[in-house]
């Protein structure tokens, strides 16, 4: 009888946990877990028709000789889209209307005699987040061998 009331308990607390919630993408894949998944219900098998483009961004800087690419999965953080673009340049975009914030060149600090080595390594596969949940909200990202932050 005891071990059908522990077994009992046991199923009543793990039932009483919450759910997850996975309703934003600050993480590359979306989650720590790399779930590639969202449990936000605006989008489904019966609004999938009704979807518009909301709008498009040109980084400007694709190299067709070379066939330079974008291998960068973008992560938002407080409604702020941060990718990499086809020459390794960090951007911001307002995720809600396209809208470009800024762009952070790595060549800008980086000396004419290093540059030509800086792209033997020319893809970046995303950015990283991280916040101390406070004041501190950092987004890190490489180029070549240098990491930023």
């Amino acid at each position: 009888m005891k071990k059908i009331f522990i077994a009992a308990a046991i199923i009543f607390l793990l039932s009483c946990q919450s759910k997850k919630q996975y309703t934003s993408w600050n993480y590359c894949k979306g989650s720590p877990e790399n779930i590639h998944y969202s449990s936000l219900t605006q989008i489904d098998t019966n609004t999938i028709k009704d979807l518009q483009v909301a709008w498009i961004y040109h980084t400007g800087d694709a190299d067709i000789i070379h066939n330079s690419q974008i291998q960068c999965n973008p992560i938002i953080i407080d409604s702020i889209l941060y990718a990499t673009s086809p020459q390794m340049k960090l951007f911001a975009i307002n995720a809600k209307t396209g809208k470009q914030k800024w762009v952070f060149n790595p060549f800008d600090s980086i000396a004419n005699a290093e540059r030509g080595s800086f792209f033997i390594m020319n893809n970046c596969r995303g950015v990283a987040y991280w916040t101390d949940h406070k004041n501190d909200k950092r987004i890190f990202y490489t180029a070549g061998s240098f990491l930023y932050c």
